[in-house]
């Protein structure tokens, strides 16, 4: 016979200011009104976090917080919690003009929460309506934001910091201007790090054979691969990586099919080689 299917995880509804946020269990949120009223809930990530849009007399903030029993997460609260307190690191050694502003963070009675200015760019990732942002946009400005991912991972690499769980999710667009914003950088690391998990944090569609390969190192190298990958989320199919669906040039499909290599030799050798790359294949 077959093995009956696994329950579904019950769901429970709390509401804070008239918006309904799903969890396991109940839990606390009234912690939110120290940084104004909330106008917006992200409840469907599965990293653990719960995210708010609020708005503190006039001016809009991202909280981000980690310590409730959310829907999607299988892992234990308390690691959400020391992941969040751990990521304010990243955010500031990692200042940049195209990264979402931190501006507080701090513990409360339940967790962790850091709070970041608010965009209005619109997240490329497939959770959030993948990429309408970009449906306004020609291929030259898709091609800028690509650079301007490329550019921010340059100064990644130069910092000494290596990118974890780099996907379409960490990209948001102004749909008007095409200016990035990149988020969700909680998992960068100092230096190469090793695989300890076998198949790690991440998208597939993003992930390099070594991030799916215990003992394999992770470096930068690891990295020109998924950017790679995010210039077909920009530019075409970055599930199919198909020539068909490639809106921008030859040129500029043969610097991404070479970072994606599957073989590490035979990608670009470094960030800032890539994006030199695209930059002269834009020109």
């Amino acid at each position: 016979m077959p093995e009956p299917a696994a329950a579904e995880p019950s769901v429970h509804v709390e509401h804070i200011d008239g918006h309904a946020v799903r969890l396991r269990a109940p839990h606390d949120l009234s912690f939110l009104a120290r940084w104004g009223s909330v106008f917006r809930v992200f409840d469907e990530q599965d990293s653990g976090n719960l995210c708010f849009g609020v708005d503190q007399e006039g001016t809009r903030l991202f909280v981000k917080y980690a310590g409730a029993p959310t829907t999607r997460y299988e892992g234990l609260i308390q690691d959400a919690v020391r992941r969040s307190r751990r990521a304010v690191e990243v955010y500031r050694a990692l200042r940049h003009d195209t990264v979402v502003a931190l501006r507080d963070a701090t513990d409360v009675a339940s967790g962790h929460v850091m709070v970041f200015e608010w965009t209005d760019a619109l997240s490329l990732g497939r959770q959030y309506g993948g990429g309408t942002a970009l449906d306004g946009l020609d291929p030259a400005q898709r091609a800028a934001a690509v650079q301007q991912i490329y550019d921010f991972h340059v100064h990644v690499a130069r910092e000494g910091w290596v990118a974890v769980d780099l996907y379409d999710g960490s990209v948001m667009v102004d749909p008007r201007s095409g200016a990035v914003t990149l988020c969700d950088l909680d998992f960068y690391e100092r230096g190469s790090v090793v695989n300890t998990m076998g198949r790690m944090w991440g998208s597939r569609r993003f992930m390099s054979p070594e991030e799916n390969r215990l003992g394999a190192t992770i470096d930068e190298v690891t990295n020109v691969f998924a950017l790679g990958v995010l210039a077909h989320t920009l530019l075409g199919n970055d599930a199919t990586r198909s020539t068909h669906a490639w809106l921008g040039s030859p040129q500029q499909l043969a610097v991404a099919t070479r970072a994606h290599s599957v073989a590490r030799g035979e990608r670009w050798p470094s960030i800032a080689a890539l994006a030199d790359a695209w930059r002269d294949a834009s020109a």
